[in-house]
């Protein structure tokens, strides 16, 4: 099991459509670029920069560690050559969506590690994201609550209600050691959206167990090295996708699942791919049960940020 110091916070917020909203079938990142859109006005105090590139005030600038998050010196720049980002949507992959005024939108989000002392700026960004308007129509919304969740025991904590002006500040925070076992001998994954993982150069369409362990591996050292306590530094990660190779996959359906955003640039269009469905492996799990539920609530692959790669685990008997 690698060595991981990385607290988290789940929330879930809701807003309430004053217009209609139209998302597409994956709207994480229309969510992630209006809530960046946000952060950056709020937060921003030069604005006059093209880029967070040589700000002085990058490294404690709520959008600077969010959206341009720099390397701590530990980390070499050949090892990991684009930082992986703190705030993670969780939106699952569906048909589009219309969302009619009065009707409501529900959605996660994960805070991770030196990000949770920038909630208030978050929570403030979530209330303006409704007021700059999302989706394909620019349709406007209310923010009516967010909440910290604890999403293994149903525990709840409201951080902001709708026009309550008072904020609880106190997210329920949780860590790797927190997150529950894996008892049972064959479990069921439950891929909820788009999920990408590179094998071999490409895109992984056979999902075998060591391919999903070391794309964990990547995954949450990653965050932890760029935004824990970095004591995954140094780790041996060859040992536990040698014993991955005991994890007998029994059992593979998944289907192509693809969608175009907008670019960068004006008319540039980028296409998420992934696949989606069903795999359900057999073993003894005791070892990979951290990473397997971090990667429950933090995503693994490609595009993990706005909501791809997202899974539930089902325990079979």
């Amino acid at each position: 099991m690698l060595p991981l110091d990385l607290p988290f916070s789940v929330l879930r917020a809701t807003l309430t459509a004053r217009e209609e909203v139209r998302l597409p079938p994956f709207p994480g990142s229309k969510l992630e670029g209006a809530f960046g859109r946000a952060l950056y006005n709020l937060a921003c105090t030069q604005p006059q920069r093209d880029t967070c590139v040589g700000c002085p005030l990058r490294s404690i600038c709520p959008y600077g560690l969010s959206y341009a998050p720099l390397l701590p010196p530990e980390v070499g720049a050949s090892s990991l050559a684009t930082p992986p980002r703190p705030v993670i949507f969780r939106v699952a992959y569906g048909a589009e969506q219309v969302i009619k005024a009065g009707e409501s939108l529900t959605f996660g989000l994960v805070v991770v590690g030196v990000a949770l002392p920038q909630l208030p700026y978050m929570l403030a960004a979530l209330r303006e994201v409704g007021e700059q308007g999302i989706g394909r129509t620019g349709g406007r919304l209310e923010l009516d609550e967010v909440v910290s969740v604890q999403p293994y025991t149903g525990q709840e904590v409201t951080l902001l209600r709708g026009g309550d002006l008072s904020v609880h500040l106190t997210p329920l925070l949780m860590r790797p050691a927190d997150l529950p076992a894996i008892s049972a001998a064959r479990i069921r994954l439950h891929l909820r959206s788009p999920l990408h993982i590179k094998h071999g150069g490409v895109m992984a369409e056979d999902i075998q167990f060591t391919v999903l362990v070391r794309a964990l591996q990547r995954r949450i050292s990653n965050l932890e090295q760029v935004h824990g306590g970095r004591r995954s530094l140094g780790a041996d990660f060859g040992a536990l996708p040698e014993q991955a190779r005991n994890i007998q996959t029994t059992y593979q359906y998944l289907r192509p699942a693809s969608q175009l955003r907008k670019g960068r640039r004006p008319g540039e269009k980028t296409s998420i791919e992934g696949v989606m469905g069903t795999l359900e492996y057999v073993g003894d799990f005791t070892p990979f049960a951290s990473l397997l539920r971090l990667g429950e609530q933090l995503g693994v692959g490609k595009w993990a940020h706005f909501g791809a790669g997202l899974y539930d685990i089902e325990e079979l008997p």
